[in-house]
């Protein structure tokens, strides 16, 4: 046989190799540059997109807040009253340029229900009242307001182009205070988006935002879109007017930094591949030379002498399918052979394509191979396998065996698939994911389980179920999970304890030691908690939140150990090298108070340590008292609004006597409110309430009017039998005293009411006092020009000194009832109480005793020359009618 020199088998494999390893250099970079800058095209039309909705969303949040609020306005009875002509001097209280700049707006008019314009102010405009009924008369306004309503007048607000500049227009029908008579009119706010918009908002905007209100260039474009060049990327979106009509273009504007730092990237990404290539194909081509065609030459003339002349010579120049020809040659010698060939090509095919897994071949229910991998996953050694039967590595899973056995009862089936339990040489469990092979044998029929070690991520998985329903800081419950979990125990048959944490000094930990002060105080209560409590869920809810609940019946055992952890916790903790008290605090909420959610039994905790007044170290058992006193705060809390609007807060009356005579001089004007449901509530409730949703000011002017009233209607009757002129004191809030509006609400009220110098009294506190600038110490003469006296009501009891007294206009002094209750028995106190008596007198002020109940306390203060007395001991707070039957009828 004539043998053909193999010189060229290396040549022609390493040129294969480089040409394929160019080819997927090649595409590579193709796909790679293509993804790449999908994904950086992607990302920068989300942060553009982001950014423009953040415009969009600030315009929007401007045409809402404007529309609600001027529904105050439009439902104000000195509205309703100026569109049915009963208010004349209704401009000249509210239509200033002040009023209008503290509102945010530009523009105020209003009209009747046809659009005739009865009152405007139009700031920097001179032609006010045509100003706005151009806007009237403008076709969407118009149209709003002549249309027939079926239903009552509703509001209209959105952007309308006027005289070259965009508006921010809400138009709202006019109605008294009930809400319920039928419209009188409409009310225009208005406040100028071009020159504001994106200037007064660029510190909170991401982009750089433009309006462009010359929409003709873009007739053809569609929008919203996004533009992009090399440096920038924009984002275009619409802005419509009430009608609907494109009225001007939002345009935000970014520069394209992920594209820049991408392009020198990619850069570097090539000449890291060509590098790599490049030594690569150097290699493989020596490799190949070496390694791969002395073995290959050597092969085929080793087949060549076993076939030796029953081998007809092949004319092919393919050296690979030269090899081909002979092996099948010597194949088709003997059947057996070809059948045995097959069975090791299969188990060699099957191996070679699951190398990385664990292999295990069967023979009925027989091992008969393993291979390292299968070895190395379960720790045992190979001949404490082979011959073993697979069911001795299952446990207690009969499915798993089950699945084995059809399988090998369906010779049709190729491969089956199923997870099972195996048992390693130390009797550990691992969780594993089976593939059957079936294989081909001539005597029994074997099959090849490929043996995948699902433990990791079975674990990986855990683990992300564990970090879904745990705060990372902390270690415990998240927020979200601790609510389904302690709503379930709530809902379910058996009872639940609860205790409430809150660490009030967290958010002062945080601003003053920073970010690993404030985590290291989280850290050390969750350890405490986890620590104290076992057998418990434990969850932080928010900051400075925590909750433990349980169905233990050992109530004791919980406070005890939350006793505990309050006592470790006022022990300074140490936490970054700093020593501070995170101020922890508990209450513990009994599982005899029925609670269906989480919210009220959490408010119920919150708002019981609230009300501590007990040593803070120990936890704070809440009883069904503290319980029903807390669910009427969240009920209050909800109501406060409703009730201002519905009219369900009046004024009650307590009296002030000469301490000389004993008549009645004058009277207190107290805030009091009667709910529909819980009856009369507290003021020390609903005040701080009041205060807190920022209504403090609208409670004050409701007093001040309807103590304002009483005064002019009980003065008149009171002048028939004396001369002696009654006065009114009114509470003034910190917020109330430094509104703009307060002079001027003052001077109307006085000329309406027709009430004398010195008749009305405004009790002011010590901390309007404390740090006063000049411009409180002006608020107080110009209060004192409309001939309103000032009075410093429970003085010595805040923070003031003796030196307010000399300092500020003042003219009466008012001493806190706390010192009466002293007066009896606390030689400190009568020291004080005298001190401040005659210090008062001798700067020409008057005092008064508040708080006086015993006779034995009004001839204390009579000693003392008190000037005025107010307390139980002569009356009570009475309502205004209970007072002129009381005074009235009985003069």
């Amino acid at each position: 046989m004539t043998r053909k020199p193999f010189v060229t088998l290396h040549s022609k494999a390493a040129l294969i190799f480089i040409l394929g390893l160019l080819a997927i250099f090649i595409s590579s970079l193709l796909v790679t540059r293509y993804f790449f800058l999908f994904g950086i095209s992607h990302l920068e039309d989300i942060e553009i997109a982001r950014s423009n909705n953040q415009a969009q969303a600030i315009i929007e949040r401007l045409i809402n807040n404007q529309a609600e609020y001027a529904i105050d306005w439009a439902h104000w009875d000195d509205t309703y009253e100026l569109v049915n002509g009963r208010n004349p001097d209704f401009a000249a209280r509210n239509l200033e340029d002040a009023s209008l700049e503290s509102l945010g707006l530009n523009l105020m008019g209003f009209a009747d229900l046809n659009g005739n314009v009865i009152e405007a102010k139009v700031l920097n405009e001179k032609d006010e009242h045509a100003f706005i009924s151009d806007i009237y008369q403008s076709a969407p306004v118009h149209n709003h307001i002549t249309q027939r309503w079926r239903t009552q007048r509703q509001s209209l607000a959105g952007l309308l182009e006027l005289r070259g500049r965009i508006w921010v227009i809400s138009v709202s029908p006019i109605r008294d205070s009930s809400g319920q008579a039928e419209a009188a009119g409409w009310m225009i706010w208005g406040q100028a988006l071009t020159g504001r918009f994106p200037s007064a908002y660029e510190n909170i905007l991401a982009g750089k935002n433009t309006l462009v209100t010359t929409t003709s260039i873009y007739a053809n474009t569609e929008l919203p879109s996004i533009a992009r060049d090399n440096t920038y990327i924009s984002r275009l979106s619409p802005l419509h007017d009430l009608n609907g009509d494109l009225i001007a273009i939002l345009k935000t504007k970014e520069p394209r930094r992920y594209y820049q730092q991408g392009k020198q990237v990619f850069y570097y990404l090539i000449l890291a591949l060509v590098i790599i290539s490049a030594l690569i194909g150097g290699s493989v081509y020596l490799l190949y030379r070496r390694k791969v065609t002395k073995p290959f030459i050597s092969f085929e003339r080793d087949v060549s002498d076993l076939l030796g002349d029953t081998a007809s010579p092949s004319k092919s120049k393919d050296t690979f399918k030269r090899i081909t020809q002979q092996i099948e040659a010597l194949a088709q010698s003997s059947s057996q052979t070809e059948q045995q060939l097959k069975e090791a090509l299969s188990k060699f095919d099957a191996l070679y394509h699951s190398q990385h897994l664990g292999m295990i071949v069967l023979e009925g229910e027989k091992i008969v191979d393993v291979n390292q991998a299968l070895l190395q996953l379960l720790g045992h050694q190979r001949n404490t396998l082979l011959h073993r039967s697979f069911a001795t590595l299952v446990i207690n899973d009969d499915s798993a065996l089950k699945q084995l056995m059809q399988f090998e009862q369906h010779p049709e089936r190729e491969t089956t698939h199923f997870e099972t339990t195996l048992q390693s040489a130390s009797g550990q469990p691992l969780n594993c994911a089976i593939e059957v092979i079936r294989l081909e044998r001539q005597e029994n029929g074997a099959v090849m389980l490929a043996v995948k070690d699902m433990s990791q991520q079975k674990r990986q998985a855990a683990l992300i179920e564990t970090l879904s329903q745990h705060d990372t800081l902390s270690g415990l419950l998240n927020r979200p999970a601790t609510i389904k979990a302690l709503n379930e125990a709530l809902s379910g048959p058996n009872p639940v304890s609860t205790i409430y944490f809150i660490a009030t000094r967290l958010r002062e930990i945080y601003e003053i030691y920073g970010h690993a002060a404030y985590d290291g105080a989280v850290k050390h209560i969750a350890d405490s908690l986890s620590h104290r409590f076992h057998g418990v869920t434990v969850g932080r809810l928010s900051e400075n939140e925590f909750v433990i609940f349980s169905h233990s019946n050992d109530d004791n055992k919980l406070i005890n150990e939350a006793n505990d952890v309050l006592r470790d916790s006022t022990n300074h903790s140490t936490i970054t090298d700093t020593e501070f008290d995170i101020g922890l605090k508990a209450a513990f909420v009994d599982s005899h108070l029925q609670f269906e959610h989480f919210e009220a039994l959490v408010h119920c905790g919150f708002y019981a340590i609230e009300q501590q007044h007990g040593p803070k170290q120990h936890v704070i058992i809440v009883d069904d008292a503290l319980a029903q006193a807390a669910q009427e705060t969240l009920v209050i809390n909800r109501n406060l609004v409703a009730a201002l609007k519905n009219h369900e807060f009046t004024a009650f009356f307590q009296p002030i006597v000469n301490a000389t005579s004993n008549q009645v001089i004058g009277f207190e004007a107290l805030a009091r409110w009667h709910h529909p449901a819980l009856g009369m509530i507290s003021p020390g409730i609903f005040i701080p309430l009041a205060e807190k949703h920022k209504l403090i000011i609208e409670l004050d002017e409701l007093v001040l009017e309807k103590a304002c009233a009483f005064l002019q209607q009980i003065q008149q009757h009171w002048s028939k039998q004396s001369q002696h002129r009654l006065t009114i004191h009114i509470n003034l809030s910190s917020p109330h005293f430094g509104a703009t509006s307060l002079v001027t609400n003052l001077k109307r009220l006085i000329q309406q009411y027709q009430l004398a110098p010195g008749q009305l009294v405004l009790e002011v506190t010590e901390s309007i006092l404390l740090g006063a600038d000049q411009e409180t110490i002006k608020r107080m003469h110009d209060l004192k020009a409309l001939g309103v006296q000032l009075a410093l009501d429970d003085f010595g009891t805040g923070y003031s000194s003796f030196s307010s007294l000399c300092n500020f206009p003042l003219d009466i002094v008012k001493l806190d009832k706390s010192y009466m209750s002293e007066i009896e028995t606390n030689e400190k106190a009568k020291t004080l109480v005298r001190s401040i008596i005659n210090m008062a007198q001798e700067l020409g002020m008057t005092t008064v005793a508040e708080g006086v109940e015993t006779a034995s306390q009004l001839r204390i203060v009579n000693v003392w020359r008190v000037d005025e007395i107010q307390g139980f001991y002569f009356f009570k707070p009475m309502s205004a009618e209970q007072a002129f039957d009381r005074f009235v009828g009985k003069n």
